[in-house]
């Protein structure tokens, strides 16, 4: 696995090039517990080029248990085997970190064929609150696409999974999971096609039997909503936004 838990200088950054040309894999996941850090995937769709991702982490004061701050993201295109840049993104305050902290990210190369010429990949971006009576976790999807030599959001802040719940801390509670798909639809809006949003719940309920801790889970009904491309961006409904 090979991961860097700072933002890199040109001359390191280079070096994480060459060395993702010759692994052309390998350095799909971030660092456990870290919250700065550099990531890499090599594109399915075009196996000469790999998705570099940086997420910086900006702490609001300098306890190192404080999860309040801000995270910058950096996204670059590369040539797999000529470390040439492509296409690079930036933005600074990307996320924020606080009680419910900033958990670290991922990529997503998911066939995501928004023209008949080009493909977008995708950021999954995590946050959670730990706790045992009332844990929290999130998982929001990003996609980007190339134009030029710039990378291009073209969907921000779909929430793509959620858990949470109230517990007693030893077993009774409540949980609901939802989770999310995101496919491509046959209809088309401003020349990109439309994306269908499937979600699923799932509804937990545990309870003591003697001594023992039981659960029963129910699934709700799937439900499906089309997300429209306005010529910008893709339109996220309030209820499915982070």
């Amino acid at each position: 696995m090979l991961t860097v838990k700072k933002l890199l200088n040109p001359l390191a950054l280079l070096g994480l090039i060459t060395a993702v040309s010759q692994v052309q894999a390998g350095c799909e996941e971030a660092p456990f517990g870290e919250r700065t850090f550099t990531i890499c995937k090599v594109w399915p769709a075009y196996d000469d080029q790999t998705i570099v991702a940086s997420s910086t982490f900006k702490p609001d004061s300098a306890d190192a248990n404080n999860d309040g701050g801000n995270v910058d993201l950096e996204l670059s295109l590369i040539h797999s085997s000529s470390s040439k840049r492509l296409a690079t993104y930036h933005k600074k305050d990307a996320y924020y970190s606080d009680a419910v902290a900033y958990a670290g990210l991922s990529i997503d190369t998911a066939r995501y064929k928004l023209t008949p010429d080009s493909r977008a990949f995708g950021i999954r971006s995590s946050f959670e609150h730990s706790s045992s009576v009332n844990p929290y976790h999130k998982t929001e999807l990003a996609l980007y696409l190339k134009e030029g030599d710039t990378l291009r959001p073209v969907l921000e802040g779909l929430v793509i999974s959620t858990s949470r719940g109230e517990w007693d801390g030893n077993c009774a509670g409540e949980g609901e999971r939802t989770q999310r798909t995101v496919d491509m639809g046959k209809t088309t809006h401003n020349g990109f096609a439309d994306l269908v949003v499937s979600s699923t719940v799932t509804v937990t309920t545990n309870f003591l039997v003697g001594e023992e801790c039981k659960d029963t889970s129910s699934k709700l009904k799937t439900t499906r909503v089309t997300l429209n491309y306005d010529g910008k961006q893709y339109v996220v409904p309030e209820a499915l936004k982070g």
